[in-house]
């Protein structure tokens, strides 16, 4: 390789770097100013929600899903010299697994709720808003550390993803926000900006095996399926459809393209 080519590669990586690093402070603002939008404009909020909900469901089905089938393959090579169990089942094993983990952890924020029979911040237990933030903690470690992995796919590619986790990151903020108030606001968010620049620091230092790799995808994918379905979608008459189906062609139609 000449010294324009080696030149040329290295300016590539710093551009994908530069490029990274714009979306993980996006993610980890998504969370520190997401609940920085004035009560009178509960309305618009809502309906940027929604358009945030159809593009993170497109994403899911136009992006994600598909993945996933590549995903499975590059394990399947990867381990074909091992003897694990059900290989075949590892990757959507994991996906399922991340969509019951999240839906439990959902389940158990609606128990201690009903089991607490109060309002504000005495509907919850302490441990159970722990263990609710801790759940995201993980879950934004992984979308953050699955970030770095995308430099290697290009600057579009990480703007596309970063773009939909960002808008996802704003719905999950929502929930979480309104579920926690104070509480969430004062040290919550906090956590979760700060496991967003900790997934990216540790994708700096050493990214995983493919085996792990794809793992992860599996797992976080199902977790931004089930995600998308309880805090994003429109419920209680809060959703706006018509954003919400915006939100959804629009990027249908922009992921589309970009593969294209």
């Amino acid at each position: 390789m000449d010294d324009d080519s080696e030149s040329h590669l290295g300016v590539d990586r710093n551009v994908g770097k530069l490029y990274v690093t714009i979306a993980m402070l996006a993610l980890a603002l998504a969370y520190v100013l997401g609940g920085r939008i004035r009560a009178e404009h509960v309305r618009h909020r809502r309906r940027w929600l929604s358009l945030g909900a159809g593009v993170s469901v497109a994403y899911v089905f136009i992006q994600l899903l598909p993945e996933l089938n590549e995903a499975h393959g590059k394990f399947l090579t990867a381990t074909a010299h091992r003897n694990l169990p059900f290989p075949e089942h590892r990757v959507m094993g994991a996906a399922l697994a991340g969509f019951v983990l999240y839906y439990g952890l959902e389940n158990l924020v609606d128990w201690s709720r009903r089991s607490m029979g109060g309002k504000g911040l005495a509907r919850h237990s302490p441990p159970v808003v722990w263990l609710h933030v801790g759940g995201f903690a993980a879950y934004s470690i992984i979308v953050s550390y699955l970030l770095v992995d995308w430099q290697e796919q290009g600057t579009v590619a990480v703007a596309l993803y970063g773009t939909a986790m960002c808008l996802h990151f704003l719905g999950i903020n929502h929930a979480l926000r309104r579920e926690y108030g104070p509480v969430y606001d004062s040290k919550g968010k906090w956590v979760l900006a700060g496991s967003v620049l900790l997934g990216w620091g540790m994708g700096n230092v050493e990214l995983l095996s493919v085996v792990v790799l794809t793992t992860l995808q599996g797992l976080i994918s199902g977790g931004v399926i089930i995600n998308s379905m309880v805090m994003e979608l429109p419920k209680e008459k809060e959703g706006r459809f018509a954003p919400f189906c915006l939100g959804a062609f629009a990027y249908s139609i922009l992921l589309i393209l970009a593969q294209s």
